[in-house]
């Protein structure tokens, strides 16, 4: 069976009904600053709800037209006129989702294009783009994309800028790719006739390397210019 109560609990006020109607006093007698303070939380919570919403939307609507561009390549990607449409996608993407993962990745994926068509200041231009919106990279796109500015000037002749670039390439993240990264710049190298740094370069390559004719071109070219 319960206690009973004392007279003097039973005349103590409960805590939460103090509480209580402290709280109703000090709402009743400051009521403007109240509302001013209720309506700015309503306003955050609206400002917040439509700005979660709209992203919701942006990005969906840009995944959608990424989508199709994809799609399109894997269906039927060597098409001139699919190639030609998906030049207009990317380029609708970037003008109008600039600001979503997808319009970033527009700028890599016209680089590519280009690059295909032969058309290597465009190429250029657009990888370029892709890598001043790239932040923290660690899936290895901002690697290919720098590694293929080096290549377009390779196709340019500048062998100078495309070592620029290989060099810049290496120092991003190039999990898997180090072989690559470090053959790139043996071969620039070589081309500028600095043939200890491409000595150095390749010898790098072949400690980074497990594919079977990557290492007998590598010990070939070691082997020469030894």
């Amino acid at each position: 069976m319960a206690e009973k109560l004392s007279k003097k609990e039973l005349k103590s006020p409960d805590a939460f009904q103090t509480t209580f109607e402290r709280m109703g006093d000090y709402i009743l007698e400051n009521k403007s600053r109240v509302m001013v303070v209720s309506a700015a939380l309503v306003c955050a919570f609206v400002l917040a709800m439509g700005i979660y919403l709209y992203w919701t939307s942006y990005t969906n609507s840009s995944l959608k037209l990424y989508a199709k561009a994809q799609d399109h390549v894997s269906t039927n990607g060597e098409n001139k006129e699919i190639i030609n449409e998906n030049i207009k996608i990317y380029q609708e993407l970037i003008d109008r989702y600039s600001h979503s993962p997808s319009g970033r990745m527009a700028y890599y994926h016209l680089g590519n294009i280009y690059y295909q068509k032969g058309e290597m200041d465009k190429a250029i231009g657009s990888y370029e783009k892709f890598v001043s919106k790239t932040g923290s990279d660690r899936t290895g796109v901002e690697f290919l994309a720098l590694t293929s500015i080096g290549y377009a000037y390779e196709v340019k002749k500048d062998y100078a800028k495309a070592l620029k670039y290989f060099e810049k390439a290496q120092k991003v993240y190039s999990v898997g790719f180090e072989s690559i990264a470090f053959r790139n710049l043996g071969r620039a190298s070589e081309e500028l006739n600095n043939k200890t740094k491409a000595l150095e370069y390749y010898k790098k390559a072949l400690e980074k390397t497990s594919e079977p004719s990557a290492t007998i071109f590598i010990k070939r070219k070691i082997s020469a210019l030894s």
